[in-house]
């Protein structure tokens, strides 16, 4: 049997207890269903005509993964066993790109780290505190459902593969970064791995997409956070004015509907691959909807370079209504 494009051929792994004493636990109320696999079979991969190269799988036959089920087709198929018989067995088709974790294995068998990771995910260890850093760093809740928190880069994966470039465009955060993140976007996952003594030990970990991440922030010698590295992509960061009703040009603000309403806010940094021509310093209007804005007490240098702690806002580029100008002003 042949499979096609970037699919793999994988064997559920019959019994679970070996994989779980060994203390990996997937967690059963997450939105997207996980599941263990061995893989069997590997697709070619895909032929980019642009560029004349053929694009390969990233899996080996023998990877031990963790996959997405839920879209994967279940196939069955005939087996020869080592005394000659030829047995019915089940197994799934699934495309590589949902084979989000590579599990590393010792001689026998048993879990005892982690190999790689999807093309465009980040494994993250979380911070011990989720309110407030060493550094003196916030994270504040948004509501019941949606909270920002603080953790150290683990692992990434390679990055995704962009057809027009052909290469792989890496992602925003490496190991060892400093990230914020919002906890409803990760996977959490206890995994266990082999520290410096040779020890088996369960570590927790977050997956998560690194569309997901919000910013780096950087540290001083001891590890704590102590200021803003870098913010993601197409994305503006900015403190409110005082006033929300008008601008400080003396502009009417009108109230919205109950999705929210108008403010204004001065940038103060920028995330790379904007279209505009906005500026740090640039005075804007945007519109405070429930989801469209994330609001972080981050450590922020002003002009004489003394650090203090201020609540920003992250928002996208798009999200902004207008930037006002000197005149305007």
């Amino acid at each position: 049997m042949k499979i096609l494009d970037f699919n793999v051929i994988v064997e559920n792994v019959e019994s679970l207890d070996k994989l779980l004493s060994g203390g990996l636990v997937l967690p059963n109320n997450f939105t997207i269903p996980m599941a263990f696999g061995r893989v069997t079979q590997i697709g070619p991969g895909r032929f980019n005509e642009k560029h004349n190269v053929q694009v390969p799988v990233d899996l080996e036959v023998g990877d031990l993964v963790v996959y997405n089920p839920g879209v994967s087709k279940e196939i069955e198929l005939s087996v020869k066993a080592e005394d000659g018989t030829v047995q019915k067995k089940k197994f799934n088709k699934v495309m590589s790109t949902e084979c989000m974790l590579v599990l590393a294995e010792d001689r026998n068998g048993q879990i005892v780290g982690i190999k790689s990771v999807k093309e465009n995910y980040v494994l993250i260890k979380r911070d011990a505190t989720d309110k407030k850093t060493a550094g003196g760093i916030y994270i504040l809740e948004m509501n019941k459902t949606i909270n920002n928190i603080t953790g150290t880069v683990y692992l990434s994966g390679p990055g995704k593969y962009n057809a027009e470039l052909n290469k792989r465009v890496p992602c925003m955060a490496q190991p060892g970064d400093k990230v914020a993140f919002i906890e409803m976007q990760a996977i959490q996952l206890t995994i266990p791995m082999k520290n410096e003594k040779g020890e088996i030990v369960k570590e927790k970990f977050y997956e998560v997409p690194d569309s997901g991440l919000d910013i780096l922030l950087t540290t001083d010698k001891e590890g704590n956070m102590n200021g803003v590295k870098k913010i993601k992509d197409k994305h503006v960061l900015v403190k409110r004015a005082s006033g929300e009703k008008k601008t400080s040009g003396g502009i009417y603000l009108p109230e919205l509907d109950q999705e929210g309403h108008f403010v204004e806010a001065t940038v103060i940094m920028l995330g790379d691959k904007l279209t505009s021509d906005v500026k740090v310093g640039d005075k804007i209007v945007y519109v405070d909807a429930k989801d469209n804005n994330k609001e972080l007490k981050l450590p922020i240098a002003g002009a004489d370079g003394k650090v203090t702690t201020e609540k920003c806002y992250i928002l996208a580029e798009s999200d902004i209504e207008v930037i006002l100008d000197d005149e305007t002003l």
